[in-house]
C-alpha cells in the first residue's frame, strides 16, 4: 500500500535511476516533510546533484528548467502550488510551449511541473485555485490530472518520459488516500480516457478528485435504477474526445465533474466537442458541476460550501434523467 505522495516518489526515483538526465528541483523539495512525502528520500538516493532545493524566484526556476531542457535534460520542476505559476507565465507560455513549434520542432523541452491544488484544508483564494483550463488553452502544452493513487505514478512517469513540457496538476484531497500500486511503475499513455464505471443513463466525464465524487454521486443513484458511466479523462492536453463522444453516443445524457470554476471550464469544452459532433446528439442539457465562480474562503464552513456537494449532484442528474 502507498500514498499518493509515495506513489509519486517511487515513479519520480524510478524514472532517476532509469536515466540520469532527470533531476528534480523545487522550493522545499528537501524539506523533511518531502513535499507531503512525494520527494522523501531522493535526496538521499541520488545526492544534492539531482535533488536540490532553490529560491523562491519562479520565473528563474522555470526558466533553468527549459534551459536544461535545451541541454539534453529532462527536469522535474515541483512547485508548490499552482497559483505560483502565474509567476513564470511568461517563460512557461512565450518559451516552454512555444520554443518547440517556433523551432520547427528541431528543439523539445522535455520539462515536467508540478504544482498542487490546496482543496479543502483552509487554503483560501491564493492557495487553492485550479487552473487546468488555462493551461490546457495553450498549444503545445501537456496538462495531466491524475485522480488516484493507482493513476498518479503512472501518469507523472510518462509526463517524465514525454518530450513535451508538461503541467501535472495534483490536488490536495487526494493525499490522504492510499492504495495498492504495480511495482515497477508502467507508464500511461497520455491523452487515453479511462471508463471506470459503466453504465447506460448518463455520462459522467471527470478529472482529479472529481473522478471519487462522481463515481460516489452515482453509487447514490442506483437506488434509483439509474446506471451512470464515469469517465475518468487523466489528461486535458491531450484531450480522449473520442473516449467521451462513444460513451455519449450510449448515454444520451451527460454531466461534466470539475475541479475549478464553472465559466469557461471543462464543461465548456466537452459541450463543444460533443455539439460540433454530426452524429452525437443529447437527449436532455448537460449538466455542470464545478465549484462557485468566486475566490476561495478560508473559512472551514464556507469553504464546504464553495465546493460541489453529492447530494445536490445527485439530485440534479436524477431530475434530468427522469426528465
Amino acid at each position: 500500500m502507498l500514498s499518493f505522495g509515495e506513489a509519486l516518489a517511487y515513479a519520480t526515483k524510478q524514472a532517476m535511476e532509469h536515466d540520469a538526465r532527470v533531476f528534480a528541483y523545487g522550493e522545499g523539495i528537501n524539506d523533511p516533510g518531502g513535499f507531503f512525502g512525494s520527494t522523501a528520500g531522493l535526496k538521499e538516493a541520488f545526492s544534492e546533484a539531482r535533488c536540490f532545493d532553490v529560491p523562491n524566484s519562479e520565473d528563474a526556476l522555470m526558466g533553468f528548467g527549459i534551459g536544461a531542457s535545451l541541454m539534453g535534460y529532462r527536469p522535474l520542476f515541483v512547485n508548490l502550488r499552482v497559483e505560483f505559476l502565474m509567476l513564470a507565465m511568461n517563460q512557461l507560455v512565450n518559451h516552454a510551449a512555444r520554443l518547440p513549434a517556433m523551432s520547427g520542432y528541431q528543439y523539445t523541452i522535455p520539462l515536467t511541473v508540478r504544482a498542487i491544488v490546496g482543496k479543502s484544508w483552509g487554503q483560501a483564494a491564493q492557495h487553492s485555485s485550479a487552473l487546468h483550463s488555462m493551461f490546457a488553452n495553450i498549444p503545445d502544452l501537456q496538462v495531466v490530472v491524475p485522480s488516484s493513487v493507482e493513476d498518479a505514478p503512472r501518469l507523472l512517469l510518462a509526463s517524465i518520459l514525454s518530450d513535451a513540457p508538461t503541467v501535472f496538476i495534483e490536488i490536495k484531497s487526494l493525499y490522504d488516500c492510499k492504495a495498492l500500486v504495480h511495482l515497477p511503475i508502467e507508464p500511461l499513455p497520455l491523452g487515453k480516457a479511462h471508463v471506470v464505471r459503466q453504465g447506460s443513463d448518463i455520462t459522467c466525464v471527470a478529472i482529479s478528485d472529481m473522478v471519487g465524487f462522481a463515481q460516489r454521486v452515482s453509487e447514490q443513484l442506483v437506488a434509483d435504477g439509474i446506471e451512470a458511466e464515469v469517465l475518468d479523462l487523466r489528461s486535458l492536453a491531450p484531450l480522449d474526445s473520442a473516449a467521451i463522444l462513444n460513451s455519449v453516443s450510449k448515454t444520451k445524457r451527460l454531466a461534466v465533474f470539475d475541479i475549478g470554476w464553472e465559466p469557461f471550464g471543462l464543461a465548456a469544452e466537452v459541450a463543444r466537442i460533443v455539439s460540433t459532433s454530426a452524429y452525437h446528439r443529447l437527449d436532455a442539457p448537460l449538466l455542470s458541476i464545478a465549484r462557485r465562480h468566486e475566490h476561495t474562503p478560508a473559512s472551514c464552513f464556507l469553504e464546504e460550501q464553495h465546493y460541489a456537494n453529492e447530494e445536490h449532484a445527485a439530485n440534479s442528474i436524477r431530475a434530468l434523467v427522469r426528465g
